[in-house]
């Protein structure tokens, strides 16, 4: 498997941001902005601003219909190399990190719309027997417009709610997030659903190992 407002105008909770109204159509056609702040240093060693903006590398519709990722920065080994002036933050998109590297990413979802109706969810996808994806990532269905499919893979993720409310589905029952609320997952299967409201969500994904080399 490969997810202001503070940028010029304001905005109340329900007027279209996530789970708003609009439904997922508005969460993942027109993602909010995220703001980047890069910072490095000159050829004189004084730190200074690398880039300001909008972050570019924007993915609507990444995983499911109801959620969009914005990539913030990716690093493809550790140590990261911190010298120049590359955009390691406008690649091509992937779901899954570098190997031996890792990535921040915002994931924005949209809650339940109001009237949904399973019948009419022609992204739904019932759950069905674990298959691997070509990036690596295993997953076993079970999204739909407010829902992510559930999956793993072979990553350390740290989740961080910003925003909103998100359920994290495990096989031994939910946990509701809520916002300054973090998640540490090792490789287990998961979901996440959005069924009373949308959400705003920091990850870093870092590539890892199920067993010893």
């Amino acid at each position: 498997m490969r997810y202001p407002s503070r940028h010029g105008h304001d905005r109340e909770p329900g007027d279209g941001g996530c789970g708003g109204p609009e439904g997922f159509a508005g969460v993942t056609e027109r993602l909010r902005p995220i703001r980047r702040v890069v910072t490095g240093n000159d050829e004189h060693g004084r730190s200074r601003v690398l880039f300001d903006s909008a972050a570019p590398n924007v993915n609507p519709r990444a995983v499911s219909a109801g959620a969009g990722m914005t990539d913030i920065w990716v690093f493809h080994r550790c140590p990261a190399l911190i010298a120049g002036e590359r955009d390691d933050g406008h690649l091509p998109f992937s779901f899954e990190p570098p190997e031996e590297g890792g990535h921040l990413r915002i994931v924005q979802s949209t809650g339940r719309p109001p009237g949904y109706d399973p019948t009419n969810d022609v992204g739904a996808v019932p759950e069905h027997p674990p298959r691997q994806r070509p990036g690596g990532t295993w997953e076993r269905g079970g999204q739909n417009v407010y829902s992510s499919p559930i999956h793993k893979s072979a990553t350390v993720d740290y989740g961080i709610l910003l925003e909103g409310e998100r359920v994290l589905r495990l096989d031994d029952g939910e946990r509701t997030m809520r916002p300054g609320d973090v998640v540490v997952q090792l490789g287990n299967w998961h979901g996440w659903t959005n069924p009373r409201a949308g959400s705003l969500m920091a990850f870093v994904m870092m590539g890892a190992r199920f067993e010893d080399p």
